[in-house]
């Protein structure tokens, strides 16, 4: 029998993230809590515009409003009682406490910032940052609203992709295989 599986998972701006958490649900059948969907719909709602700064704010009024735990629990229930679950966009530390508690293994996803502002500039992205000094000013204002730098202490495993993708599928396909 197979054992069941959550996963968590972490990256920074346009390290991979959603490459690997789209790997997970195709190949792997994992069923998926997008946090950044959570939020995004809560930011339309209020009649927003959609976009980092936004999104970062109304992420910040939710947990101060219904608690630092808010999205978490939203997406924990979400994925209760799947065989393998995945919360893609853990963030704040308590985003990682919580699955931590339920037995999740946390997945960091990261490469070089320059790499990561080339892939976003790609993208195309609308309301993303047009130059790397903007990315970098953006990325520290991230950091610090969610206390990144805290929550990357309760990572249990991290993937550096810097190379293509067939490298980092290799790297990642490695991990999932030890986990499941």
């Amino acid at each position: 029998m197979k054992k069941k599986v959550l996963i968590g998972l972490i990256g920074t701006i346009g390290s991979g993230k959603t490459t690997a958490s789209n790997y997970l649900v195709k190949k792997f059948k994992f069923k998926r809590v997008i946090m950044g969907n959570l939020v995004r719909a809560i930011t339309r709602k209020e009649g927003l515009q959609v976009n980092r700064k936004n999104l970062l704010l109304t992420q910040k009024k939710y947990r101060t409003k219904y608690g630092n735990d808010y999205f978490i629990k939203t997406a924990v229930k979400k994925v209760e009682g799947a065989k393998r679950g995945l919360i893609d966009g853990v963030r704040v530390p308590m985003d990682a406490i919580i699955p931590k508690k339920a037995g999740a293994k946390i997945i960091l996803i990261d490469a070089s910032p320059k790499l990561r502002f080339e892939r976003m500039k790609k993208r195309g992205r609308k309301g993303f940052s047009k130059t790397f000094t903007e990315f970098k000013k953006e990325e520290a204002m991230e950091f610090k609203l969610l206390d990144l730098k805290k929550t990357f202490k309760y990572v249990d495993y991290k993937i550096i992709n810097n190379g293509n993708e067939k490298e980092f599928f290799k790297k990642f396909n490695k991990l999932i295989k030890k986990l499941i």
